[in-house]
C-alpha cells in the first residue's frame, strides 16, 4: 500500500470549527476517510503525488502514518506529526518545521488538501497527496480530527518498522529499494502496512548507532530489508543480541544461522552451488573459475568453490584477471567477477571453444555479455538468482529491485497482520503473487534449492545487474 507520504496530507489542520459535536454520519464519514481512506457511497478516496502518481483507499488513509489515536508517528525519513485538533489550531514553532506557519482555517485546510498549498502559500512536497476528496467529505475529515483529542491514550503508540540504506546517492539499488519499500502497494481490499522509517548511515558504525538508539526508544518492532552489503559480520554479530527482528538483510552472502535473522534470500554460495549443479550435469572435464583479487579477500566462498569442485573430481583452472595468464577456454566457465571487467580481458581473445558461463546474478551485464558474444557466438549465458526472475502469469522478466521490494512488502503485510513476533516461526514459507517463494530457512541445501537458474539470451532486453555493493563484489 503506498502510504507512505500522508504525514503531510493533514499536517496543516485547521482551526474555525464549531465546538458543537459532529452529527453522527458525518463523523463516521470522517472516520472511514481518516482509516480507510473510503469516502461517502463506499468511495476509495484518491490522491495524487509527484504530479502524476494516483494512489488510492488504503494508499491514502490517514491513520496509516499518524496512528489510530492521530497522535503521530515513524513513516519514511519523517515523523508524522500529532494531527489532533488542539496541536493542528496552532502555529509551530521553528524549533519544529524550520519556521513558524500560520495555524490553518477551513479554507486554507481544504486548499492544502486540495491543491497542495500552504497555510504560508508555499507549495508543499510533491510527496503529499493532492487528494480528490469532495467539500463535504473534507468537512467531515476536518470534524473527526476534531474530536480526536479525546482519544488520547485510548491505544499503545503505534510502532516503527525500521530500513536502513547507505546515505551515499551512488548506490542506487538501496535506495530504490527504500523508496518502494516506503510505497508497498496493496495487494488485496484492506491490505495495511506498519509505519516505515527508513534511516540513511555514512558507515556501519553510524547504521548500528542509530539502529540501538532507535530500538532504546521501544517503539520499533522489526528491522525489514537492511543493506548490510560488506558488513556482514558487524550487523549478524550485534543483531543477535536485539530484542526485535530482522527480515530480508539486503546481503550478496549466506548469513550465519540465527532466530533474530529470517527471510534471507539466497547467497553467493548458494547461488555458485546451484549453478555448478546445473553446469556439471553436463560431465565435463575441466572448468575455469574466472576470479579477481577482491573475489580472493571473499575467502570462505573461495574456499567454498574449492572444495565443492574437488569433491566432483573435476579439473580447475583458476584465473585471477589482474595476472597477464589468458582465460583458459575450457567448455564451462564460473565467472566470479563483474562481467564488464572480463569483457574488458577477453577484448583480445580469440575464440576456439564452445562455451557455457556460469555466473551469480550479481555479478551479470547484459550490455557486457552482448559485446563478448560479438567475439565469442557460441557463449552461452547459464545465470543464478536468488529471486524468481519472471513474473508467474506473465512470464515478464523483473528487476532486482521489484524483487526484494515486493518480499519485503509482503513481510510488512504480515507484520501488520499479526501481533507479537512468533508468527515468523509459525511461517516457514511465504508463497508472493509473482511466483517467488520466501522460506525462512537456514540449510544450506534447502537455500541451494531456492535459487533460480536461467538461461540469457542476448535477445531479452531486460535489465539484470543486482549492485549489491559499490565495491564491485
Amino acid at each position: 500500500m503506498l502510504r507512505v507520504i500522508l504525514f503531510t496530507a493533514l499536517l496543516f489542520v485547521t482551526g474555525g470549527l464549531s465546538s458543537a459535536l459532529p452529527a453522527a454520519p458525518e463523523l463516521e464519514l470522517g472516520k472511514s476517510i481518516f482509516e480507510q481512506g473510503v469516502g461517502r457511497d463506499g468511495r476509495e478516496i484518491g490522491g495524487r503525488i509527484h504530479g502524476t502518481l494516483i494512489l488510492r483507499g488504503q494508499a491514502v488513509a490517514c491513520g496509516s502514518c499518524h496512528g489510530r489515536d492521530a497522535q503521530g508517528g515513524g513513516e519514511a525519513f519523517v515523523r508524522a506529526p500529532d494531527i489532533r485538533w488542539h496541536s493542528l489550531s496552532k502555529s509551530f514553532a521553528p524549533r519544529r518545521i524550520g519556521g513558524p506557519r500560520p495555524a490553518y482555517n477551513q479554507s486554507t485546510f481544504a486548499r492544502a488538501i486540495h491543491h497542495g498549498i500552504g497555510s504560508n502559500n508555499v507549495a508543499l512536497d510533491p510527496a503529499m497527496p493532492r487528494f480528490d476528496l469532495s467539500q463535504d467529505e473534507t468537512d467531515a475529515l476536518l470534524q473527526y480530527l476534531s474530536i480526536t483529542e479525546w482519544r488520547r491514550d485510548v491505544e499503545t503508540p503505534t510502532k516503527v518498522v525500521l530500513g536502513l540504506v547507505p546515505a551515499a546517492q551512488t548506490q542506487r539499488f538501496p535506495q530504490e529499494l527504500g523508496n518502494r519499500l516506503k510505497t508497498c502497494p496493496s495487494t488485496s481490499t484492506g491490505e495495511r502496512f506498519p509505519p516505515l522509517e527508513v534511516l540513511q548511515y555514512e558507515n556501519p558504525a553510524d547504521a548500528l548507532a542509530k539502529v540501538e538508539a532507535k530500538i532504546a526508544e521501544e517503539r520499533v518492532s522489526y528491522i525489514v530489508a537492511p543493506y548490510i552489503a560488506g558488513w556482514e559480520a558487524q550487523y549478524v554479530t550485534r543483531a543477535r543480541t536485539w530484542p526485535i527482528p530482522t527480515l530480508l538483510p539486503v546481503s550478496p552472502l549466506d548469513l550465519p544461522a540465527h532466530p533474530n535473522i529470517s527471510f534471507a534470500l539466497p547467497g553467493l554460495a548458494s547461488q555458485i552451488g546451484a549453478l555448478l549443479d546445473r553446469g556439471l550435469a553436463r560431465r565435463p572435464d575441466a572448468l575455469t573459475v574466472v576470479m579477481s583479487q577482491r573475489t580472493l579477500q571473499l575467502q570462505d566462498l573461495v574456499q567454498f568453490v574449492r572444495v565443492e569442485l574437488s569433491s566432483r573430481h573435476i579439473r580447475v583452472d583458476e584465473v585471477i584477471l589482474e595476472n597477464a595468464a589468458p582465460v583458459s577456454q575450457n567448455p564451462l566457465w564460473l565467472v566470479l567477477v563483474p562481467l564488464e571487467t572480463l569483457a574488458t580481458k577477453l577484448q583480445d581473445a580469440r575464440p576456439r571453444n564452445k562455451v557455457i558461463a556460469l555466473v551469480p546474478a550479481m555479478f551479470f551485464d547484459p550490455e557486457a555479455a552482448q559485446r563478448i558474444n560479438q567475439r565469442f557466438a557460441d557463449l552461452t549465458w547459464e545465470i543464478a538468482y536468488p529471486y524468481q526472475p519472471k513474473a508467474a502469469h506473465s512470464g515478464r522478466w523483473r528487476t532486482p529491485t521489484e524483487a526484494w521490494s515486493e518480499a519485503g512488502c509482503a513481510l510488512m503485510a504480515m507484520i501488520a497482520e499479526n501481533t507479537g513476533q512468533d508468527w515468523v516461526s509459525h511461517h516457514p514459507s511465504i508463497r508472493l503473487r509473482s511466483g517467488m517463494t520466501l522460506t525462512n530457512t537456514s540449510d544450506a541445501m534447502r537455500r541451494r534449492g531456492q535459487v533460480i537458474v536461467e538461461q540469457w539470451a542476448s535477445d531479452k532486453a531486460f535489465e539484470q545487474r543486482i549492485p549489491h555493493g559499490s565495491d564491485g563484489r
